[in-house]
């Protein structure tokens, strides 16, 4: 004898499942697009044939959605723009300025034995809600221990999630991308 209510529900578990999937990829590859110019760097491999984006949307389905439909979202604080075995960076200070984000970090942090001395940083700022991002346009080095960067027309005064990412000279090898938080506008602060 078969239960026929045990079936339907079944289905209607099937279907918010499929809907649950949907979601989620929409609201992941919303969160990647405009990223996506670091995703190519960040997620670039030569050993196996998956495509950068697709590795991205891997990390960002298995780590970083939270929530059940159909409040599905993406926590930009568990969101990878980069994987890699490059060193991060022993972060120091952060400051928001108005437009302007000022970074340090110690550029002696065991970097000798490691030979990186001559690392690249790239800082991102990613202002989720309005898909917008922004990179640091002057290069920056492991060595220099600090890096500036102005927000660009149209970012200046929305908040913005940080994300601090570290790469050999040839741009072939990468770190993780490091979270430093969300940096809030405050018109106070240009006082």
């Amino acid at each position: 004898m078969k239960i026929l209510s045990k079936q339907k529900e079944r289905k209607t578990f099937v279907v918010n499942g499929t809907q649950t999937v949907r979601m989620k990829f929409t609201k992941a590859r919303k969160f990647l697009n405009p990223v996506n110019y670091i995703l190519q760097m960040g997620y670039a491999s030569r050993k196996n044939k998956k495509s950068a984006i697709g590795r991205a949307m891997s990390a960002i389905l298995q780590n970083a959605m939270v929530g059940t439909y159909p409040n599905i979202e993406v926590d930009p604080a568990k969101a990878k723009l980069s994987a890699g075995t490059k060193s991060a960076l022993n972060v120091n200070s952060i400051e928001r300025k108005g437009a302007d984000i000022a970074l340090t970090w110690d550029p002696m942090a065991d970097w000798i034995r490691r030979n990186e001395w001559d690392d690249g940083i790239i800082l991102c700022a990613y202002a989720v809600a309005q898909e917008l991002a922004a990179i640091n346009e002057e290069a920056a080095l492991r060595q220099d221990g600090k890096l500036q960067l102005r927000l660009p027309e149209g970012m200046e005064t929305l908040s913005v999630h940080l994300y601090l990412i570290v790469h050999d000279r040839e741009k072939a090898s990468f770190s993780d991308s490091q979270y430093l938080g969300l940096f809030v506008y405050s018109q106070f602060a240009m006082e």
